[in-house]
């Protein structure tokens, strides 16, 4: 039966599954695995887990996936619940100088927290800083000893047979090592070292705005509720979450991610692009935030972290060739507005580690991975890509005013008709998570 019961079976050196990334996508592919009873090494170029600010949204069938993982209880508690989201205006400022939150645009209200505050499972979004969730997938994948994180690892080299894989990596220090796996995983972000030694290719298009993301400890005087918000605005449009439980008056970390604008103003009215070392420049960094904030002035903010991206919609031609596969921003990159990006490679993950469950039962085990390949790959472009490609130009297309007046999603909002809302969320919740058993898995569950 092709590879059924290798996992199982392989010599100690063979590695029965290869992660390259030690990023939530990859980690939770391990613990998925592990608590299948698959062994796997992940390899990871940094020397440690990252804390750039990243994804914080988590929300639909991602909250299923961290409950079959066991760590939805955690991640639920430890982040701050949203039942909802907001578009306003820039803050408005009076006399004083004093900002308060901007009008409402619209609104999406997903549900309400029961009557002991929680809220039901995949009826609302939980706002993690991804570098949290990286840490306690790795916590809980060491627990089951069958996980082995290799820090300071570049992958240098692959190639593949019919019986397994090889990768080459080279140390910090130019130290290089072979590892042999039945099958690779690469979880290995945008710039996928596995992606281009694979030789697949990436297609789609880059925005030509570059977008700012701060971790910032300050005292907010109210917190909205919903308390997470978009910025409607040609220019400074953002987006403004907690990223822990928060209370007015009380300081707390918060994540302002903000549009850069294409060009400043000179004195003389000429135009200047910034380069990105002036962007985050922390007098420019804060002219940003302080067009955000709400609250008096002077303003009790501190920037903890801070990463500037460039946005792109690009997707892998495949996500399979051979026994290697690609999963996360290996595979596809959408903007990140809206949270669909880290949410789509956990589904991912989600679906790969079900892929590699049933080739241990099939005598077919090539045809599992196409299906894998194509069914993620068109949920990006059939749901992702568009979805998040209309989150962006939303806020940012037109006057504030005049959106919120002629968008059809906010009209759709405005109309609040329960079952029109939710045909049009319903490929977020029913076709973005793939269950790879249904497709083509159910006959061989008792094999």
């Amino acid at each position: 039966m092709g590879d059924s019961g290798a996992y199982a079976s392989s010599h100690d050196d063979i590695i029965p599954v290869i992660i390259v990334g030690a990023g939530p996508v990859g980690l939770l592919l391990a613990l998925r695995l592990a608590q299948s009873n698959i062994r796997s090494v992940v390899l990871e170029q940094a020397t440690t887990l990252g804390t750039a600010p990243r994804a914080i949204g988590y929300y639909g069938p991602v909250h299923n996936v961290f409950k079959e993982a066991g760590i939805y209880d955690q991640v639920s508690t430890e982040g701050m619940a949203s039942g909802g989201y907001v578009w306003r205006t820039l803050p408005t400022e009076d006399a004083k100088g004093t900002k308060t939150l901007g009008s409402v645009l619209g609104q999406n209200i997903m549900s309400h927290p029961d009557s002991d505050g929680r809220y039901k499972i995949c009826s609302y979004s939980i706002q993690l800083a991804q570098c949290r969730l990286a840490e306690i997938m790795l916590e809980e994948a060491a627990k089951t000893g069958l996980t082995e994180v290799v820090w300071d690892q570049r992958v240098a080299g692959l190639s593949q047979d019919e019986k397994g894989v090889t990768v080459t990596t080279v140390s910090g220090q130019g130290e290089s090592r072979n590892f042999r796996g039945l099958y690779l995983a690469g979880c290995d972000g945008g710039k996928s070292n596995v992606r281009k030694l694979l030789g697949i290719t990436l297609a789609g298009h880059s925005w030509p705005e570059r977008f700012i993301a701060t971790d910032v400890l300050r005292t907010a005087p109210v917190v909205a509720d919903p308390p997470v918000h978009f910025t409607v605005d040609p220019r400074y449009w953002a987006v403004v979450t907690p990223l822990e439980p928060v209370k007015p008056g009380t300081r707390g970390l918060w994540r302002y991610s903000m549009a850069v604008p294409a060009y400043e103003e000179a004195d003389d009215g000429s135009k200047i692009t910034l380069t990105d070392e002036q962007v985050l420049e922390p007098s420019y960094v804060d002219s940003l935030l302080l067009r955000q904030i709400d609250g008096p002035r002077p303003s009790d903010h501190v920037v903890k972290r801070k990463s500037l991206y460039k946005m792109h919609q690009l997707l892998a031609s495949t996500m399979h060739r051979g026994r290697c596969f690609l999963a996360g921003d290996a595979a596809h990159i959408n903007n990140p507005i809206g949270g669909l990006g880290l949410c789509t490679g956990l589904l991912d993950a989600d679906a790969l580690h079900q892929t590699l469950e049933i080739v241990r039962r099939t005598i077919d085990p090539q045809a599992v991975f196409s299906r894998y390949s194509a069914e993620r790959r068109r949920v990006f472009q059939n749901i992702i890509h568009p979805f998040s490609s209309a989150n962006k130009t939303r806020l940012h297309s037109a006057n504030p005013e005049d959106t919120a007046r002629e968008d059809w999603y906010f009209q759709a909002l405005r109309r609040g008709d329960a079952k029109e809302l939710e045909q049009i969320h319903a490929p977020l919740y029913k076709e973005w998570r793939t269950d790879m058993w249904e497709l083509i898995g159910t006959s061989l569950k008792d094999v």
